[in-house]
């Protein structure tokens, strides 16, 4: 014979449950906010993946549900993608995505130019470091690369890497072909 169950004692006793853990109702209920969910480890961004190209839609001025049928994926999973892995908000009809994930960047060395995987706010200090390159490779002037000696920026492993700032490996990496200031932000999606 079959037992009759009281769902709503189920579901009460499921809710208060959840919020005792610390959880909130929306996810007690099996429906969580993107403020819900943990945290992602941050790791370098995939120009492959479709929500990254949604992403690059609302960037452009395409809503959100645009972007997500545009690229064959749910408004709410790209909205959940977006509050998880970016700061974005809306100026009237469109979006201002700020991304924070790390990047790769193009940094010259120990003698060769490397990519390394860095934090964005790492990364003005790189295109510092490569306008003082260039302007030392335009001018032969080696006082632009004084106050990146010594200096470097770490990546997301907290190694450091030092800057290049050798004059002569500098000019020898230029006269091979290494250095090009337009590729600093390298790609690293495989």
């Amino acid at each position: 014979m079959r037992k009759n169950r009281n769902y709503k004692a189920e579901y009460r006793r499921r809710i208060a449950k959840a919020l005792a853990a610390g959880k909130s109702r929306s996810a007690a209920r099996g429906h969580p906010r993107a403020a819900d969910l943990p945290r992602p480890t941050p790791s370098p961004i995939d120009r492959k993946d479709p929500r990254e190209r949604a992403l690059k839609l609302m960037g452009h001025g395409a809503s959100q549900a645009k972007a997500a049928r545009a690229t064959g994926i749910s408004a709410e999973e790209l909205s959940r993608y977006r509050q998880l892995y970016t700061t974005s908000l809306r100026r009237g009809r469109e979006w201002v995505i700020f991304d924070t994930r790390p990047q790769g960047f193009q940094i010259a060395s120990d003698g060769r130019q490397r990519t390394v995987v860095l934090a964005n706010d790492e990364g003005s200090r790189v295109g510092g470091y490569w306008h003082a390159v260039n302007e030392f490779l335009a001018t032969n002037d080696a006082d632009r690369l004084d106050p990146y000696i010594g200096e470097g920026v770490y990546d997301v492993n907290d190694k450091l890497w030092i800057f290049e700032t050798r004059p002569n490996v500098l000019r020898k990496l230029d006269s091979i072909g290494e250095l090009h200031f337009t590729e600093i932000y390298a790609d690293v999606a495989k």
